[in-house]
């Protein structure tokens, strides 16, 4: 007996350390007490919600059909945004639904999905160890990532098939934390049925519509609805109420099971009302991704035969008619492989790949994003300590919108750092800066590199204001053993493009990179090819950092606060080729 009690008494003082240690080491974040918008995937932001991850407002209740009304519940492509220097997170939260299907695992329905960026901007995923009771725990730890900041940005992938009724995420006492405010860009809005909300995915980052999230770098308002996606007037509206940068239609799978000419006037009713609302916004139409098992069921491949025909006619109409900024996403354009599916419905994982594969190829199109066959031409985020560079981003977002400049200088830290950047860790250059006429706008951002330069272009960096000139000197950053010229040439070719097409108004002119210590011979080829590569765009080129070189090809370090960015002297110099 006395061996049962020292036993017990074991358990106990382990249990209470236990919790003594966890109440020590983890202290607890809510979202919901974030003060700003944080849940990323959904809109109809500053309106009244009955749950703080819902997808409807509560104003949807009693109008929208309550089925559709109970999946709204579910936080179907939304996420949570943060950044730690934690080396464990712990994330705790609550459902109000069952954890899993028949079809689709507990990781799915109910689970998470933690992602970040190394330094270099390439995607990290983070593997958690559930603990599925009645309030579910995921732990990520220990976290050591390569080429990891100090302190980074986690994007946290919320259940596809379950309502939060309340969540946590938890650090090591002494970690740094924040919440991380949306951008403020329109986000690409996704209507369509249970493949949509995404069934039957392991896990949430799979679901196609946040692949797309991620490989985009765009919000995706994901409204997907299982089994009642039918266009209705209630939901049309709703969805135009989100100024979007593109709709995605996806309801085939279920107005398929409409009669034939229901389906074509549903279509036709859905996209006019859509678009007489939103006369602006791309349309995608997506058709029915197809049945695997057709091919051995007749009467199922006649079914879904019709139903894309009947769509394709409602398109050709809507054409037409007149309407203008319709894309269509075909059968043939998905392509879904044989072994795609679950269950000959809902697509696994491996169907999710190709599916947002299709989506991504049109999307580029549609919003002028392509990618490349090399790094500089693939857009990619930025992360360095102390640099915080997506608060430069957003910062050139909000500072530059609606505005009309005289000039604008795009570049990296050397631009960054001149004087007229207020949110400059280093400033140089003020009296030069000062001299300026007309209004300047310093687009510089720390540690950029072309295809850094690329995603904030691809993502709002050029949207929103007027410019009479344009100066871009990008580059300097890629000039290491990594990169051959070839690739930077192509990367800037890129980038030229993507700004002729933001801003058509305004005049390109290509500079040549600035000389840096070591760095001096490499630059003067490099300078060569862009002068080429100006003529062959039409534009005009200058090279102003010729200035700082001496006679013996290196560079003249009293221009120099450290080799690389200018001081007050050198920016003097600079100044003349920016007036």
């Amino acid at each position: 007996m006395s061996r049962f009690f020292n036993r017990m008494a074991v358990v106990v003082a382990v249990i209470f350390m236990t919790s003594a240690v966890c109440g020590a080491k983890i202290v607890w974040h809510n979202p919901e007490s974030a003060g700003v918008q944080v849940v990323q995937g959904q809109a109809f932001h500053g309106q009244e919600r009955e749950g703080f991850y819902h997808r409807f407002p509560a104003k949807a209740k009693g109008v929208v059909r309550d089925r559709v009304w109970r999946l709204s519940r579910n936080s179907a492509g939304e996420s949570i945004v943060f950044s730690t220097d934690a080396k464990e997170i712990v994330v705790r939260y609550k459902v109000t639904e069952r954890q899993a299907m028949y079809h689709m695992p507990v990781t799915g329905v109910s689970g998470l999905d933690l992602y970040t960026f190394d330094r270099d901007g390439k995607e990290v995923w983070l593997a958690g160890k559930y603990d599925l009771k009645d309030t579910l725990t995921c732990r990520y730890a220990p976290i050591s990532i390569e080429k990891k900041p100090k302190a980074h940005r986690y994007t946290l992938f919320l259940p596809l098939y379950n309502e939060v009724s309340w969540l946590e995420i938890g650090v090591e006492d002494g970690a740094s934390f924040r919440f991380e405010p949306l951008m403020p860009s329109k986000p690409i809005v996704a209507y369509g049925t249970s493949i949509c909300q995404g069934a039957c995915a392991s896990r949430p980052a799979m679901a196609w519509s946040n692949i797309l999230q991620r490989r985009m770098g765009h919000e995706v308002v994901n409204l997907g609805f299982s089994g009642n996606a039918f266009l209705e007037n209630e939901v049309v509206d709703l969805i135009a109420e989100i100024d979007a940068k593109v709709y995605i239609i996806d309801a085939m799978p279920n107005i398929c099971s409409l009669p034939p000419d229901a389906i074509r006037d549903t279509v036709l009713n859905g996209i006019r009302r859509l678009r007489s609302k939103r006369p602006d916004t791309p349309i995608l139409i997506a058709d029915h991704l197809g049945y695997p098992q057709s091919k051995a069921n007749p009467e199922r491949k006649q079914k879904q035969d019709n139903a894309l025909n009947m769509q394709k006619q409602a398109y050709d109409q809507l054409l037409a008619e007149g309407l203008t900024g319709l894309y269509y996403l075909s059968y043939d354009e998905i392509a879904l492989p044989l072994d795609a599916t679950v269950e000959g419905s809902h697509v696994s994982d491996y169907g999710m790949v190709a599916y947002a594969d299709a989506y991504e190829r049109e999307l580029r199109e549609i919003l002028n994003e392509p990618v490349g066959d090399c790094a500089t031409t693939r857009p990619v985020v930025q992360q360095r300590d102390p640099y915080n560079w997506m608060d430069r981003h957003r910062h050139i977002l909000t500072e530059s919108a609606g505005k009309h400049y005289t000039r604008v200088l795009i570049g990296d830290s050397i631009m960054h750092f001149w004087g007229g950047a207020d949110d400059a860790p280093a400033k140089n250059g003020l009296q030069t800066w000062s001299e300026f006429d007309g209004e300047s706008l310093n687009m510089g951002c720390g540690y950029d590199r072309i295809e850094n330069l690329l995603w904030r272009i691809y993502h709002g960096q050029l949207d929103g204001f007027t410019a009479d000139r344009i100066y871009l000197t990008i580059g300097v950053n890629n000039t290491n053993p990594r990169y051959c010229d070839e690739d930077i040439i192509k990367g800037l070719s890129m980038v030229i493009d993507a700004i002729r097409y933001r801003r058509p108004e305004a005049e390109l002119r290509l500079m040549g990179i600035f000389p840096c210590r070591n760095r001096e011979a490499r630059v003067k080829g490099l300078n060569v090819l862009i002068k080429k590569l100006a003529k062959e765009k039409g534009l005009r080129f200058a090279d102003p950092g010729k200035v700082f070189l001496m006679k013996n090809g290196k560079i003249d370090e009293s221009f120099f606060t450290d080799g690389l960015h200018p001081n007050e002297e050198g920016y003097r110099l600079l100044a003349p080729h920016y007036r």
